[in-house]
């Protein structure tokens, strides 16, 4: 009985887990190609917009995840 709760808990982790990156990785993502369509629109020749973006992404990505690790531990 014990075997199959554990098998059941570890998956949960994963799932819980591996959604928390993929979510993180859809941040960052989403803000790199906003910032590369951003300075494409504008015609500039340096991408400042898509350096920006990204390290914001990055930054949003690690607050959020920061964040529901936190949670995940209160429960």
């Amino acid at each position: 009985m014990k075997e199959g709760k554990n098998k059941s808990s570890q998956l949960k982790f994963y799932a819980i887990y591996s959604s928390l990156g993929i979510q993180m990785v859809v941040i960052i993502v989403a803000l790199a190609f906003g910032g590369r369509e951003l300075d494409k629109w504008l015609q500039w020749h340096f991408p400042v917009f898509t350096i920006v973006l990204t390290l914001l992404g990055i930054a949003l990505a690690t607050l959020y995840g920061i964040r529901e690790l936190f949670k995940q531990q209160k429960k």
